[in-house]
């Protein structure tokens, strides 16, 4: 069983963007760079039947490339959780999302009933609000999305790029 997620899978330059957000967090746990990540669905546990179903659903997926603009850099006390957001998602984003969520029924993945929080988690644990301003608007142009397998270390998760599919 391999634990996974469908994700947006940013490039060097707005990863690089997203880790700077990060400056000023200084109690808590910054997300490493090279795991930042936009979630769209989550798999969970998944055998290598349900994974092959997965990746036949995800290569038929048609979606327009789009641009993603993360204007908000947002905190949430209780949960400690620091995060990059847009002010409104997308709307190719959103019927990324419901597509393939509707498409992977066929695979037994029950799909999420919520609608898509588009975000991406910077850092967690954080006690104290961190200084929470974006100079300018971080510009993601989103070409592709991604397979992407999590391992649980003592570091914490690392996530590893599995497969990707491009975006017309």
């Amino acid at each position: 069983m391999e634990r996974l997620f469908l994700a947006l899978w940013p490039d060097d330059a707005v990863r690089t963007a997203l880790a700077g957000l990060t400056a000023d967090v200084s109690a808590g746990r910054v997300v490493a760079a090279v795991n930042l990540h936009l979630t769209l669905v989550f798999l969970g546990a998944v055998d290598a039947g349900r994974r092959a179903c997965i990746e036949t659903i995800c290569a038929g997926m048609r979606a327009p490339i789009f641009e993603l603009l993360l204007t908000d850099v947002r905190w949430r006390s209780r949960a400690g959780i620091v995060w990059a957001a847009p002010a409104q998602a997308p709307d190719a984003l959103c019927r990324l999302a419901v597509d393939l969520n509707a498409g992977l029924k066929t695979c037994g993945v029950v799909p999420e009933t919520r609608p898509l929080r588009a975000h991406v988690t910077l850092a967690r644990d954080v006690r104290r609000r961190p200084a929470l301003a974006l100079a300018k608007p971080i510009r993601w142009t989103v070409s592709e999305f991604c397979l992407v397998s999590s391992h649980l270390g003592r570091g914490g998760s690392r996530y590893i790029v599995e497969r990707a599919w491009r975006l017309t």
